[in-house]
């Protein structure tokens, strides 16, 4: 399969495509467009984004092409070899994920825009670019004279370029293998302080695996001027979208190491280490699994846990992101009726939105949770000797290193077996069943010597009312009820406007009203899809949204110390 990607009059944002294919052996042919990307387990169906759509034969005549479904064409080539495919694919989303074109670059990830043939996905690709004479190309796979030679159609689509004439590149070297930094957009790097912290957490992942699955990687970042994060893995690379520019090295370089860690450590988890639903990727439909816990959540644990470890962040820092974490999940009342597992599952059904009220919890914050769990069960049982990390190791030799899928067995398995214990019944009740977490949490902090204590919320509309709102066009809008809440008992709904309370109208000061008339029977007027609405929130408990702080516990034992030591990479004052 041999495709042709043209950068072509950048203001339009239609790329232009033509892609030719071998059809010697087939009297009628479909042509597939993929309706999702590896790393975002929801439909994205690229297809609506193909314009100018038109198929030739090999006497460059024009056949009819019939669309059977949403993604697929059939096509009559039962009187020629060859078909060429020519059509217009709109790039006008800048994420991790997408493809993008404007006046300064050439972005695309192939699995957005590339049809194919399934018959042949395991057929050698080609892939040449039309590009300005300055422009560079960073790209997981080098480029050759603009020309991009794979194994197959999954290599190809696992490969996202930048095509750019103002790309920044920096190196950097660990264990015989060499990392590329690349960064597109405004952006003014300290690069000795990035290459310094990359190199900590690069080095200690290696360390944990034993070696890196690829000969060199690269770090594709997408710096825009506007708020932006966002982050997808690839075998070879990662594109990491982050803005504003004027933050990179200050509020959002913390994000910028975090984001980067976790990539990185997908090329193990879910580049190697994949579930057997996903070997091989069907691009077509969608691909389910329950193990959404394994490729994101201990992902999202080990990416900032490797942070701790490596001392490029501190103890503190880290506490706060374990803190963010529970606190996501005691305000998520999803977690009374949907597991992980399941949430994992239904990721193709609603994506990653929030979803509605109360329904699931997340693979990455509850995921990163019960990895952290299963983590300290596994030190805490082997007098530290043991941990997630050789879990994840022995994944990586016996599945990831020979090409073969795990299941959920194959994990729960190999996790009882370094914790020396059947955790069967851990993975039941938490993992496959929908509980809060308050137990386990409260177990596991304390074999690091640590405890969770909870403070009021000092928002007084949470606390009091157990009302999350937002300010929307300086309005106050509903975005969450507390159940059995004063807001609940009120009947107040999602997506009610606060007008007033107790009769005085409410601006941008919400909280300074509810903290006023706190003590006193509290009245509220809304507005709901255009009626007004009088509301009365009664009297009852205004301790809601409580916060959720870690603490060391009085007097740690020295196993407590040990194990927090080894596990946090600080020593325990």
């Amino acid at each position: 399969m041999n495709y042709e990607i043209e950068y072509y009059q950048p203001h339009n944002q239609y790329i232009k495509i033509k892609a030719t294919f071998d059809v010697s052996n087939l009297n009628s042919t479909t042509i597939t467009f993929p309706t999702w990307r590896p790393g975002r387990y929801q439909l994205a169906d690229f297809s609506k984004n193909v314009n100018h759509w038109k198929v030739l034969d090999d006497d460059n005549k024009q056949l009819v092409s019939t669309k059977t479904s949403k993604n697929e064409w059939l096509i009559d080539t039962s009187t020629t070899k060859e078909i060429v495919i020519t059509y217009q694919y709109y790039a006008n989303i800048l994420n991790g994920g997408s493809t993008f074109m404007d006046d300064t670059q050439l972005y695309v990830n192939p699995v957005n825009c590339l049809a194919y043939i399934k018959e042949q996905q395991l057929n050698t690709c080609e892939l040449t670019v039309i590009i300005p004479d300055n422009f560079e190309i960073a790209s997981g796979i080098p480029f050759e004279n603009n020309v991009l030679k794979t194994k197959d159609y999954h290599e190809l689509v696992d490969c996202p370029f930048i095509a750019s004439a103002t790309l920044q590149h920096e190196t950097y070297k660990e264990n015989k293998v060499l990392f590329h930094i690349w960064v597109q957009g405004e952006a003014k790097m300290d690069w000795k302080k990035v290459k310094q912290d990359f190199l900590k957490f690069t080095r200690l992942q290696i360390k944990n695996f034993g070696d890196f699955p690829v000969d060199d990687y690269h770090f594709l970042f997408q710096i825009q001027p506007i708020r932006a994060y966002h982050g997808v893995e690839h075998q070879n690379s990662t594109v990491i979208s982050l803005g504003p520019s004027y933050e990179i090295m200050n509020k959002l370089y913390d994000d910028l190491l975090g984001v980067s860690s976790h990539e990185l450590y997908h090329t193990w988890n879910i580049k190697a280490i994949r579930p057997a639903e996903m070997m091989p990727y069907d691009y077509s439909k969608e691909n389910y699994s329950t193990l959404g816990f394994v490729a994101e959540g201990v992902t999202t644990y080990m990416g900032d846990l490797y942070l701790s470890e490596s001392n490029v962040k501190t103890w503190d820092w880290y506490k706060t992101e374990l803190e963010i974490l529970f606190q996501k999940h005691f305000n998520n009342f999803g977690r009374f009726n949907y597991s992980v597992a399941q949430s994992s599952w239904d990721t193709w059904l609603d994506g990653y939105e929030l979803g509605v009220p109360n329904r699931k919890v997340s693979i990455y914050n509850e995921g990163a949770i019960l990895a952290f769990a299963t983590d300290i069960i596994i030190r805490h049982n082997t007098n530290n000797h043991k941990s997630l990390h050789d879990v994840m190791a022995k994944m990586y030799t016996e599945f990831g290193k020979k090409g073969v899928g795990y299941t959920d067995k194959d994990y729960i398995a190999i996790c009882s077996e370094f914790a020396k214990e059947d955790l069967t019944a851990f993975f039941n009740t938490y993992f496959y069943a929908p509980n809060s977490f308050e137990p386990i949490v409260a177990d596991v902090l304390f074999k690091l010597g640590l405890e969770i204590n909870t403070q009021d919320n000092p928002n007084a509309s949470q606390r009091i009312l157990g009302l999350i709102t937002a300010v929307e066009n300086n309005k106050a809008i509903i975005k969450q009820v507390a159940p059995s809440s004063p807001g609940e008992l009120g009947k107040l709904i999602l997506g009610d406007e606060i007008l007033s309370i107790n009769g005085f109208r409410v601006n941008n000061d919400l909280e300074k009203w509810v903290e006023h008339f706190q003590d006193d029977q509290i009245e509220l007027t809304i507005s709901r899809s255009g009626r007004i609405v009088e509301i009365i929130c009664p009297h009852t408990n205004r301790h809601y949204f409580p916060i959720y702080k870690i603490n060391k516990v009085d007097i740690p034992s020295l196993l407590q110390k040990r194990i927090f030591r080894k596990w946090s990479g600080y020593k325990m004052d």
